[in-house]
């Protein structure tokens, strides 16, 4: 009995488990929707959205016209076996012409909609004359290299008639440009150190605006993105070692200003103006 038992668990174990990502489901109208949609006109789609400045968009042009001959260049070496690809180069190496073509046509769309790019399937497949296998798979490359980012969407809508319904719509997309691939493609040029000075006294003032707002509501102020948490508690953190070292360089001084409230909180000498509730500077939360 005690082997029945054994090879049953066993057997068990063995069985592949569902995985993946999440495949949706049935939305309160009773309709399906795709799991991790927005409702469109939410705070959450405004939020997602991002134009692209002169300068960003220029950079991406450049990057769009150096990544085709940079990719033909490393399957000409991979075929040569001259080099083994990295990981990152094995997705540049899968940049074809159709990849081109989509984030031209995307760059040349976003310039006139001021970021708001919203096209389904069938309006890039005419952009592009492309067939929709190939549209699906190009702009899944796009953003496993960081080009491109969207997010699902979909309408909510009520009437007399079918009462509350949920219908899928276009997705929303944003061009992006990574560090990584700029610098494969030499095109990375250094932040100068005065505008790298003037982006930190930015991120302190932010910090200390944060640090004076209740604990309460501070979560909902804090952003979403966890590099923008963790550059904020770093802004933090050099701000509370600066004006503890500028208070305590004139404790013998006469007439000074009182002393200001730390950044940090009382109860916990490592916790920085977020609290427990929130990211560490590394962006992960506090135990």
């Amino acid at each position: 009995n005690d082997r029945v038992i054994l090879e049953t668990t066993h057997a068990l174990l063995m069985v592949p488990r569902r995985g993946g990502r999440p495949r949706g489901g049935l939305h309160i109208t009773r309709r399906k929707i795709w799991a991790n949609s927005v409702k469109t006109e939410s705070p959450e789609e405004a939020e997602f959205m991002r134009p692209l400045g002169t300068v960003l968009r220029t950079r991406l042009y450049r990057a769009k016209r150096s990544l085709f001959k940079y990719a033909q260049k490393l399957a000409c070496e991979a075929r040569q076996k001259v080099r083994d690809l990295t990981e990152r180069e094995q997705l540049v190496v899968q940049f074809t012409q159709s990849c081109e073509r989509i984030l031209d046509r995307l760059l040349h769309e976003e310039r006139g909609r001021k970021g708001w790019l919203t096209p389904d399937y069938e309006t890039i497949m005419d952009w592009t004359g492309l067939s929709r296998s190939t549209v699906h798979r190009t702009l899944n490359l796009l953003k496993d290299i960081g080009l491109l980012e969207w997010i699902r969407r979909f309408n909510y809508s009520t009437d007399s008639e079918t009462g509350a319904r949920s219908e899928q719509t276009s997705n929303l997309y944003r061009l992006t440009l990574p560090v990584w691939l700029e610098k494969m493609l030499g095109l990375h040029t250094p932040t100068p150190v005065d505008e790298e000075h003037r982006r930190e006294r930015m991120l302190e003032d932010h910090a200390a605006m944060l640090a004076g707002v209740p604990l309460s509501e501070r979560r909902r102020y804090m952003p979403d993105d966890p590099a923008v948490c963790a550059a904020l508690n770093s802004a933090a953190l050099r701000l509370d070692r600066r004006t503890g070292a500028d208070l305590r360089a004139r404790e013998c001084q006469e007439n000074i200003a009182p002393q200001m409230d730390s950044i940090f909180s009382k109860m916990r000498q490592k916790e920085s103006a977020w609290s427990a509730d929130t990211r560490g500077p590394d962006g992960l939360g506090f135990a």
